[in-house]
């Protein structure tokens, strides 16, 4: 049995491919410029540019969380907290993005200009 290809299914094709390729050029992007680091603990509240790399620590109501800035993204390296899931919560990088250390009252939230929404509700 032979099997012709068809002038739509070389169409289909064609829009598959250029979907599959925006997902991933989608999913693939960085941060956007101007993003910051904003880490909120019982001390306050203190602003940190992601575009600069730092090691940072702070002091909780339990103990020293450290947090580590390094090409666009940050997350928690050491924490005095039992469970560590702060630590497991990744790397923040696009506005929106978050890791909470609850027991040591530490919270990290990426802020900039084109936050994302995963949806909206009226």
């Amino acid at each position: 049995m032979k099997t012709r290809i068809r002038f739509f299914d070389v169409i289909f094709l064609l829009v598959f491919a250029a979907c599959v390729a925006g997902a991933f050029a989608f999913a693939g992007r960085k941060k956007s410029a101007g993003a910051d680091l904003v880490v909120k603990t019982p001390e306050g509240r203190f602003l940190y540019p992601l575009n600069r790399n730092a090691e940072l620590d702070f002091e909780g109501v339990i103990g020293h969380t450290k947090v580590t800035i390094k090409d666009g993204q940050a997350w928690v390296t050491e924490s005095a907290c039992d469970n560590k899931n702060c630590i497991f919560m990744g790397k923040l990088s696009r506005p929106g993005d978050f890791a909470a250390c609850l027991p040591n009252a530490v919270i990290l939230t990426v802020e900039g200009p084109d936050e994302e929404f995963d949806a909206i509700v009226e």
